[in-house]
């Protein structure tokens, strides 16, 4: 009977004793499950403080993420982030290794610890971990735009534009992608393929400024001036911010000087004029703009207002004197050029419309000198060497 009593107590004594290890089993589970939802929601909440700018509270609740969960990977890459905003570069690569120690699959800390060690100047090293990121997720525009602007941190142009041509047939709807295409292009100095590309980012945005505006200044720069006068002209249309409006109405200004669009031109350092009153060289430039519409009194009248300004203004002097003489007043006309002959920006013009007075005032001998003169500032100047090339050399007044 006594032995009957003893294994009944030992039974109950290890059900008894199971039952609280299960239960002890039961409790540790349920606890590391709040931790994990616990640091879940911390972490969400850290990210949103993250994307408002509020780095200090962030940090603070990812710390509070991370001793709930030290093993969440996720919680390492926004601490990363947060401490590269805070400019703290060796600590953040420290917590993106950490992140890739829990996951080398997240892509997002390759790509983080790529713009760590472009930020240090690391650009070998930043183009591995980008293109690791991008070898994991092949598609991301963001990734593919580092991996290029990493190589053409690198001198490597060709590579950039290579990779990103190759991208842009694989995604061929996306803006991003384009835009930045063209934007290399335009770097590299291959202005022609820049102007398709706006183009085509143009025709899918819709009246997006920023890209006619890039437009526009890839036009400048293959001296398609009519082309980019009607693009600045379109902006200025459309814009209502009054400081955007000045450069794009000096943008047409150029624009029209340069395709012979006198009248346009002219316009705009009317406007210009009234903007900035007190400013000379829109003067001047008016003045010259004026000329080109055969307004030589007018000129004369900008040159005088551009002195009053900026007296002894070697490109107002100038401008009268070209007034001058496109008003027959050669005499004078020469008298001011005289003025800037020593002028370093202005000598060879001046010489040789001096050179243009005397002749039309019959004194040769003073023409043939001046001429000379005028090659010999200006070496290169092909109408120089031209008036220059004999005692008899005429010029249409």
């Amino acid at each position: 009977m006594s032995w009957k009593i003893i294994i009944a107590v030992t039974t109950a004594v290890l059900v008894v004793c199971a039952g609280c290890q299960s239960q002890m089993e039961n409790k540790k589970a349920a606890q590391e499950r709040y931790n994990k939802t616990s640091a879940q929601m911390k972490l969400t909440m850290a990210q949103q403080q993250y994307d408002q700018g509020d780095y200090d509270q962030a940090a603070k609740t990812v710390q509070q993420c991370l001793s709930a969960n030290p093993d969440n990977p996720e919680a390492y890459l926004l601490h990363g982030k947060l401490l590269l905003a805070k400019d703290q570069r060796d600590d953040a690569i420290e917590q993106l290794g950490l992140v890739l120690q829990h996951d080398k699959k997240l892509h997002e800390g390759w790509y983080w610890l790529g713009v760590a060690a472009q930020e240090n100047g690391y650009y070998e090293k930043a183009q591995e971990y980008y293109e690791k990121a991008l070898l994991l997720e092949p598609t991301n525009v963001d990734y593919i735009l580092a991996v290029a602007d990493v190589l053409v941190a690198q001198g490597d142009c060709t590579q950039a534009i290579r990779l990103l041509t190759d991208k842009m047939a694989a995604l061929p709807g996306d803006v991003s992608l384009k835009t930045a295409s063209a934007e290399l292009m335009w770097r590299a100095g291959k202005n022609e393929q820049a102007i398709e590309l706006f183009k085509q980012v143009m025709l899918m945005t819709g009246n997006n400024s920023h890209i006619a505006e890039m437009l526009g200044y890839c036009y400048v720069f293959s001296s398609k001036w009519n082309q980019a006068a009607d693009v600045f002209n379109k902006l200025l249309e459309q814009c209502t911010d009054d400081r955007e409006k000045q450069l794009y109405l000096q943008m047409m200004a150029l624009c029209s000087m340069n395709c012979a669009q006198y009248d346009r031109a002219l316009s705009c350092y009317d406007k210009l004029t009234v903007i900035e009153r007190n400013n000379a060289d829109i003067w001047v430039k008016m003045g010259q703009a004026s000329l080109g519409t055969g307004a030589a009194g007018r000129a004369f009248m900008c040159g005088q207002k551009a002195l009053v300004l900026q007296p002894g203004l070697p490109d107002a002097v100038a401008l009268i004197g070209c007034a001058q003489y496109a008003a027959g007043d050669y005499a004078n006309a020469a008298k001011s050029f005289e003025k800037i002959t020593a002028d370093k920006k202005n000598a060879g013009l001046a010489w040789l419309m001096r050179a243009r007075c005397y002749q039309q005032l019959g004194q040769n001998r003073k023409a043939e000198d001046a001429y000379k003169k005028a090659v010999e500032t200006n070496p290169r100047s092909e109408l120089g060497n031209f008036l220059a090339k004999g005692k008899n050399s005429k010029l249409e007044k």
